[in-house]
């Protein structure tokens, strides 16, 4: 009896004793060559004990038990996990990780597909953009690391949503071109306010069979994003560092007060005009200006530090100035300034739940001082599986925050501002900033503080859904009901300011208030079948409903005249100006469907289909937008297995799609029910009823307006060699949009100026390239892996609204065609034509002296400037209002070679679109070292140099100039590209402005001031050193690392303006540069530690 008992005890114990008993396991890490792997990662299973192995792939690591299991990691290798099982040498040799066909991409609604089975275009962002880059908006990852999406920095000031284009967009406008932004299922009107480091992964939806599942809103492709979220196993606690400095990029350098002197004086005699002395900053006699004529009453200020110069316009005369050149940019620019961002994770869970939480806190300070973005977000999401067939998923997120801007706009910062004149102080006695002379024509210092403007943004989301395995693994029914809420309120007052040259400050202290409430609610369902028949049928179906409602309320009002400083607010002002409230929104109900079937993973198919119905159409609100698409693994068929190929070849798919998308983002919420409006063409209410508001119709309605249907044809191929270790995907595509809704001219006597129409066609077509490679994979310790993609885009005009013009041309203008030889239309838009087309009057030289000017234009007439060239000028018998032309003018190139430069005599100068874009990364590793750098470029694309033109012409008359003016022709620098400086150059020969009169416009200048806009950027250099595990265990931690990142470091390019990217922007118009607020270049040092 007693016996038995022992032996009872025995085995009960016999567990406890082999699980607390610790094992000591040694062995090797080998790869497929049977070379040791060093650093190769071996953890103990559910806990942060581990090791990593040494130079020849050996490790030793204790253990708590005999049955622990070992995990075994190295990057570009495969994770395996193998039990102890009371061995004590335990050896592996690690795979390579096929990753191109292993990756997981998500497709939509819960959906997702290994790459070896997609058949659309999908393209999945490289996490390693997101690691260590601070970013004040998500979207400036996708710059260059993306094919077929155009991302452009409009502007350098912190917070701004970059433009996002698809595929060259689908819109004749070039609005309403932006992609659809969904966040865990929730739709986005851009990336702004989303904490990139919440972020777990970004795909692209490309081609029309992948979108056509988000259908209506798709036209412009979608942007998936995907959140952290909560895993089983023990919880982590993570935290993220990141600080730095930003470093400025200042745009040109203007002349100092000697030379600003010299110039502007000259250039003022050269026009034959009197009363030089009037003008402000070169002309004597302003007491605001440092600048006199030296004589007896005027010679003691050389004792105080003014300097002393001749006066290039008569030589008996000497000049006394002060020089103050270079302290607007000190005043304006805060250089450096500092950037901070912190972030802690925390993750866990089991088998009945899981969660994830943030905090997030980000402060970038801008380049301009009193610019800046500052966010702190917050996210919850979690998981419990109520029963063993039911899961409950949940989720909260809030971020805040501001981005004070700039008070003025950032042509009359960036030109007018930085242009002042250098004879100026822009300091008062006292050391207080000096007003100047209007709001853009001060020291920014003092406007900052006068012209104040707070904004507040608040967003949140909240999100509940379950998942129900009806049969389990089989079938699955998910619903998801999402509320998306967006407060922002801007508040502007202008304090009382005194103008140097004003005699009465101004009291008018305007106050504005702005409050827009957004609110947003998505419910949808969807029923999913997923089953292998016969062992080589597989299937995944997907049947699913949506519903969204979106609505705004927008409060804007403005008053004047309040008393005092002291009270900002609107209640404060005595004259209301301006009340203005609205509410608008739309709805949109939806049914799809997604089949998704392979054959032995050989032949794949996939058909998707949504039907829209939308509250902004009337007659024709339905729409119905399908896709499909196919592929074959050629690699799965046995004749290839057997081959010769498959020792090279890894990967072989051919892929084929067709979809069709729609868009209705160019119509207003209820324009096809009847707009009413209550202003007049000034913007004023008309109370003119007997003192009521008087409405009227101001848009005609037009109900049978259709959605705009974009169908795209695409081709691909997706192929890896040496067991993918270099990878291709490979797409054609050819979309063809029409029933773009387009503005119709109507005749004056309708009383209406346009009716909105679907009659526009725009085709695009385009290849896109992206390539993978991993050139070294643990070679002595070495890795080395390299990515990169291409992409290029061409547009043309199918149809247009019919108007009686030739090709329905829409604006445009004549000139002479040297090919043809004769008159056409160009510009403008017309079918055949392409959008973005540049032209201007082509600069053919400068002429150097007389006998240039006799030889090229003795009988020339210049109708734009009205010149005449020396015989044309000696026959001339009215001069009044007319010149001679000059040495030092400008040649242009007479293309009909009828003695006359006019309107007919321009050509095309480029485009303000890129036809190449893309980018490329690349990472090196060495043991716990990786160096990583990401690339990208832009090809084809022309800027407009305004700020160079408008500054090198003086338009304005009297400000500084930049020191590219020391170029331009003069008796003894004939040989240059810019011209002879003149006051005004649209009141002088028009040698840079031409037909615009000064005027900012994009066409019809001087071709020297189109500049190419090619450019390779460094967005990021990250050196990595990740701390050894022997260190960081010792502290509970299971991985630690600390780095230094460089952020937009250069420009490779020829273009002269302070950043080459293309002019998108719509605000001035595209294609323009009149200033821009620059990129800024940063520094910074991180710290990332998990426990």
């Amino acid at each position: 009896m007693k016996k038995n008992l022992l032996l009872l005890m025995l085995a009960l114990l016999l567990p406890a004793f082999m699980y607390g008993q610790e094992q000591t396991v040694s062995g090797t890490v080998l790869d497929t060559y049977n070379m040791g792997v060093p650093g190769a990662s071996i953890v103990e299973k559910g806990t942060t004990n581990g090791t990593i192995t040494d130079f020849d792939g050996n490790y030793t690591l204790t253990v708590s038990n005999k049955n622990a299991t070992l995990v075994f990691s190295f990057i570009g290798y495969k994770t395996q996990e193998i039990p102890v099982a009371g061995k004590a040498k335990v050896d592996v040799i690690l795979q390579e990780n096929a990753e191109q066909l292993d990756e997981v991409v998500v497709t939509g609604y819960g959906g997702s597909q290994k790459r070896a089975t997609l058949t659309t275009s999908i393209s999945k962002l490289d996490n390693a953009v997101l690691e260590n880059a601070a970013m004040s908006n998500a979207g400036q990852s996708l710059q260059g690391t993306v094919s077929g999406l155009r991302v452009v920095n409009t502007t350098g000031q912190p917070g701004a949503n970059p433009n996002i284009v698809l595929r060259g967009g689908a819109t004749i406008t070039g609005k309403d071109n932006g992609a659809l932004v969904v966040v865990d299922g929730i739709v986005r009107n851009s990336l702004a306010d989303i904490n990139p480091s919440d972020i777990e992964s970004i795909q692209v939806l490309k081609d029309a069979a992948s979108t056509a599942i988000y259908g209506a809103r798709a036209n412009g492709g979608v942007i998936l994003v995907t959140t952290k979220r909560g895993k089983e196993g023990s919880a982590s606690v993570s935290y993220k560092f990141k600080g730095g400095a930003n470093f400025a990029r200042t745009g040109y350098d203007y002349l100092n007060a000697h030379d600003y002197i010299y110039y502007n004086r000259l250039g003022y005699q050269r026009t034959g005009r009197s009363g030089m002395d009037n003008q402000m900053g070169y002309g004597i006699g302003n007491d605001l200006f440092d600048i006199r004529y030296l004589d007896d009453s005027t010679k003691g200020l050389l004792a105080e530090g003014w300097q002393q110069m001749q006066d290039p316009t008569d030589p008996n005369k000497q000049i006394l100035f002060k020089d103050y050149s270079g302290q607007m940019k000190d005043a304006a620019f805060q250089d450096p300034s500092f950037t901070q961002d912190h972030y802690i994770n925390i993750t866990g869970g089991n088998d009945k739940g899981t969660f994830a939480a943030s905090l997030g806190y980000y402060k970038e300070d801008g380049l301009i001082k009193g610019t800046s973005y500052e966010r702190f977000s917050g996210t919850f999401n979690g998981s419990y599986k109520i029963f063993p067939i039911l899961t409950v998923n949940a989720g909260t997120t809030y971020t805040w925050s501001r981005q004070p801007g700039l008070w003025i706009g950032s042509y009359e910062f960036f030109y007018r501002t930085m242009s002042q004149r250098p004879t100026w102080n822009p300091y008062m006695e006292d050391g207080s900033p000096a007003s100047g002379f209007g709001t853009g024509d001060g020291t920014p210092l003092y406007y900052k503080e006068k012209l104040t403007n707070t904004n507040g943004t608040r967003r949140s989301t909240y999100n509940i859904g379950f998942d129900l395995e009806i049969i389990p693994k089989k079938l699955i029914l998910k619903e998801n009901s999402a509320l998306y809420h967006v407060d922002d309120q801007t508040d502007k007052f202008e304090k009382s300011y005194q103008q140097q040259n004003a005699t009465n400050p101004n009291l008018t202290r305007k106050a504005e208030a702005k409050y827009i409430k957004q609110n947003q609610q998505q419910h949808s369902v969807t029923l999913t079948y997923t089953d292998t028949f016969k062992e080589k049928h597989n299937l995944e179906a997907m049947l699913g409903g949506e519903y969204f409602n979106w609505h705004q309320y927008t409060l804007n009002a403005r008053t004047e005249n309040s008393p005092s400083d002291d009270i900002p607010t609107l209640n404060a002002g005595s004259n209301r100006t301006y009340t203005y409230s609205y509410k608008e929104g739309y709805r949109i109900l939806s049914g799809f469907a997604r089949v998704n079937y392979n054959y032995n993973y050989k032949y794949l198919l996939s058909v998707v289909a949504r039907y829209d119905g939308i509250s902004k159409l009337s007659d024709n609100r339905w729409g119905f937008f399908p896709g499909i698409s196919a592929g074959w693994n050629i690699m799965e068929e046995e004749f290839f297995k057997e081959s010769k190929l498959v020792d090279v070849i890894s990967n072989l798919k051919p892929r084929i799609s067709y979809g069709v998308n729609g868009n209705v983002n160019g119509l207003g919420y209820y324009d096809v029910y009847g707009s009413y409006g209550q202003k007049d063409a000034n913007g004023s209410i008309i109370t003119n009823y007997d003192g009521s508001v008087g409405f009227y119709n101001d848009k005609l309605v037009n109900g049978g307006l259709r959605w705009e249907q974009s169908k795209s044809f695409e081709v691909g191929l997706d192929i890896g060699f040496f067991n993918n270790r270099l990878s291709f995907i490979l797409d054609y595509y050819n979309r063809t949009t029409s029933d773009l809704l387009t503005d119709l001219d109507l005749p004056n006597y309708t009383g209406f100026n346009s009716i909105k129409t679907n009659l526009g066609t725009l085709r695009n077509q385009g290849f896109e390239m992206e390539v993978k490679a991993n050139i070294l994979n643990n070679v002595n310790g070495f890795s080395w892996d390299v990515s990169a993609n291409l992409s290029t885009v061409a547009n043309k005009i199918v149809k247009l609204p019919a108007n009686g013009n030739e090709n329905n041309r829409q604006g445009g203008y004549q000139v002479y065609d040297p090919q043809k030889g004769e008159v056409v239309w160009v510009g403008g838009k017309q079918e055949g034509g392409k959008l973005g087309d540049l032209f201007a009057f082509k600069q053919d030289h400068i002429f150097k002296d007389w006998d240039d000017v006799k030889a090229n234009a003795n009988n020339r007439y210049d109708a734009i400037g009205e010149l005449y060239g020396p015989a044309a000028w000696e026959a001339l018998k009215d001069k009044a209002g007319k010149q001679p032309i000059e040495p030092g003018d400008v040649c242009w190139a007479d293309l009909n070679n009828d003695g006359v430069i006019n309107n007919l005599d321009r050509v095309k100068v480029g485009n303000l679109f890129p036809t190449v874009t893309g980018g490329f990364s690349t990472t090196l590793g060495y043991k716990d070292f990786s160096l990583y750098a990401r690339f990208d470029y832009a090809l084809g694309h022309t800027l407009y140099n305004d700020l160079a033109a408008r500054s090198l012409g003086q338009y304005q008359g009297s400000f500084n100039i930049i020191d590219m003016v020391k170029d331009s022709w003069s008796e003894t620098n004939q040989d240059t590209d810019i011209p002879k400086f003149y006051y005004a150059d649209q009141l002088s020969k028009k040698n840079i402005t031409r037909s615009n009169n000064g005027l900012t416009a994009v066409d019809n200048n001087s071709s020297r001031f189109y500049e190419k806009g090619d450019y390779l950027a460094l967005r990021e250099i990250t050196l990595t050193w990740n701390l050894p595990k022997k260190w960081i265990n010792k502290a509970l931690m299971s991985n630690a690392s600390v780095y230094v990142t460089g952020q937009n470091l250069f420009y490779i390019t020829g273009y002269t303006g302070v950043s080459p990217e293309p002019a998108v922007d719509t605000t001035y118009g595209q294609g323009l540069d009149n200033g821009r607020y620059p990129t800024p270049k940063t520094v910074l040092l991180g710290l990332s530690v998990t426990f």
